[in-house]
């Protein structure tokens, strides 16, 4: 058994302990600083702030929906990055909370399901969704959690967060037990189906628990897979691995337990799923379709496991939530049984 699973609890968390110590903040990798999408103040990428102007220059293109801007149209644009131009449109994009604010930045140690501001009217909606951000095993993506949860609960679904416990310190045994134990939480609380929605490694997570469905008492009834990494083999590389930081060396030797259901994934012996909503993108290099989810999607054809697979240009590696996918993601879960048009 694990370690320290009973302390996994629905709500908020004070903790104060963040994932890495505050002096080394200036140089966490940038898809976690994420300095042009976190607080009130516009920056780009490098941090650097963004200034109001009109648009200068003929058909520039925005850094965000790539569409050109019209000659004098407001624009926000980086002085010191000539090429960061914000459209008008864009620049109104939801913000995502700063580090010191991050609900999914803290708390190593205190596994929560995080719920959404949003509250469905319980006994009008069934099932709950478990959403598991991605980050690599060793981090939690912000986009990848609270503001799908918050999605999924304006459209009447029950949904929270998972912040599992992540390397180096737990290795992926720990990870796993806790969306299994969210999951049994959440049906003794509220009863009815548990959906599991991954990103990235998140869903790498939730397809190692659903190996587990052939089991008596099954984890889930049912899992979306978005950009899962399905394929773990860079996780045995460590020029692949894509650890940061001072605890590398820990992390990839923890990281060698996220090899343990490899081959189960790949269709090998032992592979197993409940029913599955897929989405790859064609254009995603950090985990593209004919490495990943090629792969799974044909092991769920041939273990004839009801799968709806989205294949197509989403957009590189960790599009959230863009892309048109969330319609189709929706009126899936309706009919498996998920959401407030179930309960009618």
């Amino acid at each position: 058994m694990v370690k320290r699973t009973a302390q996994l609890k629905l709500g908020r968390c004070t903790s104060k302990t963040p994932l890495v110590k505050r002096d080394l903040w200036p140089y966490l990798p940038d898809w976690i600083a994420l300095y042009a999408e976190r607080g009130s103040m516009p920056k780009c990428w490098e941090g650097h702030r963004l200034c109001r102007e009109s648009c200068r220059k003929r058909h520039p293109e925005c850094t965000y929906c790539e569409a050109p801007a019209a000659l004098q149209s407001p624009v926000l644009v980086c002085r010191q990055c000539s090429w960061w131009l914000v459209c008008s449109t864009c620049a109104k994009r939801p913000r995502l909370p700063k580090i010191r604010l991050d609900p999914l930045f803290f708390g190593p140690n205190t596994p929560r399901l995080l719920p959404s501001t949003t509250t469905p009217d319980h006994r009008a909606t069934a099932g709950s969704i478990i959403i598991c951000p991605g980050g690599n095993y060793q981090f939690l993506v912000p986009h990848e959690g609270p503001p799908v949860a918050e999605y999924f609960a304006q459209k009447g679904f029950r949904a929270y967060v998972l912040r599992y416990r992540l390397l180096p310190k737990y290795d992926f045994e720990d990870m796993q037990q806790d969306l299994e134990v969210a999951a049994q939480l959440l049906r003794q609380t509220f009863r009815g189906p548990v959906c599991a929605l991954g990103f990235s490694a998140g869903g790498h997570l939730v397809a190692s628990v659903g190996l587990r469905t052939s089991q008596a008492t099954r984890p889930l009834e049912a899992q979306a897979l978005v950009y899962p990494c399905i394929d773990g083999r860079d996780w045995a590389d460590e020029d692949t691995c894509g650890f940061w930081g001072d605890d590398f060396d820990e992390c990839f030797r923890k990281g060698q337990s996220l090899q343990s259901t490899r081959r189960a994934l790949l269709g090998g012996r032992g592979f197993a799923a409940p029913p599955t909503f897929l989405v790859s993108s064609t254009k995603d290099r950090a985990s593209p379709p004919k490495q990943h989810t090629d792969l799974y999607a044909a092991a769920l054809r041939k273990k004839r496991i009801h799968c709806t697979y989205l294949r197509r240009n989403f957009g590189p590696h960790g599009f959230g939530m863009s892309g048109g996918w969330t319609q189709e993601c929706l009126a899936w879960l309706h009919q498996q049984g998920f959401g407030p048009d179930a309960m009618q």
